[in-house]
């Protein structure tokens, strides 16, 4: 007799081993789906902060170049001063020999 009453007590444990299985099993993949949900979403966000990143560094170097840029067109203004100064009283001892003046740049070599 005591070998069916061991034998329906481990047929009740496989039983409650099932149903608590079968409880876990989808517990356990709700969570696996919101970690993989929550990986996505963070990659978004950082992709989306280094794109951000990088039209800031572009933008940075475009005020930049415009800066230089500006620095130098006031540079070749006074060298143009100075060299035109420079040349005048030449022009009076040269004897009707022909001077070249530089050329105001045209705004295609600007944009270049």
């Amino acid at each position: 007799m005591e070998d069916w009453v061991s034998d329906l007590l481990l047929f009740s444990a496989g039983i409650a081993g099932g149903i608590l299985i079968m409880i876990l099993i989808p517990t356990l993949s709700v969570a696996k789906k919101r970690r993989t949900e929550l990986v996505a979403a963070r990659t978004k966000v950082l992709a989306g902060i280094k794109h951000k990143h990088d039209e800031e560094i572009l933008d940075e170097a475009f005020r930049t170049t415009e800066a230089i840029r500006g620095e130098l067109d006031k540079s070749l203004q006074t060298l143009r001063k100075t060299l035109n100064a420079v040349l005048e009283p030449a022009d009076d001892q040269r004897n009707g020999q022909q001077t070249i003046h530089p050329a105001e740049p045209s705004k295609r070599e600007r944009s270049a």
